[in-house]
């Protein structure tokens, strides 16, 4: 969904920024680890082979990010924050008194978590830094003796981000509103108002997708049988309530990997990537849960269906054809009394012909 995506991309701007960050302290740790100094010399080298190892997670994370979009959102954000206060509290660690120069990264990490990944991680960040300052005062000895230069920078980290927190609180609020109305404005561009089910804008481009990647599947054009006379006999609001009836009816009896779309007027349409030695079994299976009648208030209407159904890629490699076979086949079912599918391979020459020109 849309709403996602916009999130997606703001986490994946994050990473990517990150990345860069990164790779140029490496460099510029592998750099510096040719001081003269030899203790500053070994340190460097130590970060510069810490932060290579980071910039591999973090590629793996980014690979990972853009392969699963959907999985483990907050586990995968949570992980970038409490990475870099890991490795800046090991790095305050190993300078002691240098390391004074880090400390304002404390707050770069929890204003940055805060204003990309919203309030919970910014609070997220603030208690995964006093854990870290608890760390050094527990295990550094030289930042035990110099506990006040900690406790100042944890009362500016904290204060400084506080202050801003209405600020990252309203970016998070507009961006959720943005989110919520693009969404339901993609909502309404691919799914029929009255079903819920896709529109025909959708399945184009469903069908589409699947012929490039050349995934055999079965396309059904399904069409009411006597739907006119409902509207007509009994009102349009009545025809409204059988659609919305049937297209429940033939969305309980899908697959996840299913795929169902109104057409428009009285039409839907069903792709399936069901082996077509189980279409017969299939087929059966809705005529005997959807056909049967509904109930409207006083009102009993009959729910009838005809069936016609085209196979990619045996019948057409179009998605013309392949509609087109499967519209001859609905209505050869139409004009028989005893079937209500037909799959386009059953019709002779003649049925071909003869719906050929209609």
């Amino acid at each position: 969904m849309l709403t996602d995506n916009i999130y997606f991309q703001e986490e994946r701007k994050f990473a990517i920024d990150r990345f860069v960050v990164l790779v140029v302290f490496t460099l510029l740790a592998f750099v510096l680890s040719g001081q003269s100094n030899k203790e500053i010399a070994e340190k460097m080298l130590l970060v510069g082979f810490v932060l290579l190892i980071v910039d591999i997670v973090s590629a793996l994370h980014y690979y990972f990010m853009s392969i699963y979009p959907d999985r483990a959102i907050a586990v995968r954000k949570m992980f970038l924050v409490l990475t870099d206060i890991g490795v800046l509290t090991y790095f305050m660690y190993l300078f002691e008194h240098w390391g004074l120069f880090l400390l304002p990264f404390y707050i770069l990490v929890v204003m940055r978590a805060g204003l990309s990944f919203g309030v919970s991680y910014f609070y997220g960040a603030l208690a995964s830094a006093g854990i870290a300052w608890i760390a050094l005062l527990t295990y550094s000895p030289y930042w035990r003796e110099h506990s006040d230069i900690i406790a100042s920078f944890a009362i500016t980290t904290f204060l400084i981000p506080l202050f801003y927190l209405k600020y990252i609180i309203r970016i998070h609020q507009e961006n959720h509103e943005l989110s919520e109305t693009l969404n339901d404005v993609v909502y309404d561009a691919t799914y029929d108002e009255l079903t819920g089910v896709a529109n025909r804008k959708q399945y184009k481009e469903t069908i589409q997708k699947l012929i490039q990647e050349e995934t055999p599947f079965s396309l059904l054009f399904i069409d009411l049988n006597k739907f006119k006379a409902i509207n007509d006999n009994h009102g349009h609001h009545i025809g409204d309530e059988v659609l919305k009836e049937v297209a429940r009816r033939l969305s309980e009896h899908l697959d996840e990997d299913d795929f169902i779309a109104r057409l428009g007027g009285d039409e839907f349409v069903i792709i399936t990537k069901r082996k077509k030695v189980y279409m017969d079994k299939f087929l059966a299976k809705l005529e005997r849960f959807v056909i049967g009648r509904h109930k409207i208030g006083k009102i009993v209407v009959p729910i009838e269906l005809s069936i016609g159904v085209s196979f990619f890629p045996e019948d057409a490699k179009t998605a013309m054809m392949l509609g087109k076979y499967a519209d001859m086949a609905m209505y050869a079912a139409k004009k028989d009394e005893e079937r209500y599918h037909y799959y386009y391979h059953e019709l002779s020459d003649a049925q071909k012909e003869e719906f050929a020109n209609q």
